[in-house]
């Protein structure tokens, strides 16, 4: 399999686990807290992916990225946003609606990153067909708040 179908399954395969984790985030988000469960699944996480790294001989990745740029630390933060989100969300909005929205900002948080060529990423154009897209992705999302 290419590097290409490879991404296109992992991507496709993250995306199934995400909806999944929204659900089972906001459920562990009644029980425990947004925090705790946030907390929660950001610590576990780290743990399987530091495990990952030292088990691939990759461990000293880890430590090199205190060496980079302060920017390039925001990911952490990006993501911690996102698990705070997905804790918190799905109870008060419902799966469907958490997921459709992340997605749909997401979506346009990416098409601004092209189009201005931010954080590092080449410049491509935004194109009536990607805003288009852009746009009917946002009224989905907004329609799935509808009950």
């Amino acid at each position: 399999m290419t590097g290409t179908r490879i991404a296109i399954v992992f991507s496709i395969a993250a995306g199934i686990a995400g909806a999944a984790q929204a659900s089972i985030s906001g459920a562990l988000g009644r029980r425990v807290g947004t925090i705790g469960a946030a907390g929660f699944g950001v610590a576990l996480a780290a743990i399987l992916v530091v495990a990952l790294a030292v088990a691939l001989g990759r461990g000293g990745s880890i430590l090199a990225g205190i060496h980079q740029p302060f920017w390039l630390w925001l990911g952490g933060l990006f993501g911690a946003t996102i698990v705070l989100a997905i804790a918190y969300a799905p109870p008060r909005i419902g799966t469907f609606a958490t997921v459709a929205l992340l997605i749909a900002g997401q979506l346009a948080a990416g098409a601004a990153v092209d189009a201005l060529g931010l954080l590092g990423s080449p410049r491509i154009p935004v194109t009536i067909t990607r805003v288009s897209g852009l746009v009917l992705v946002a009224a989905g999302a907004a329609l799935t708040l509808k009950r």
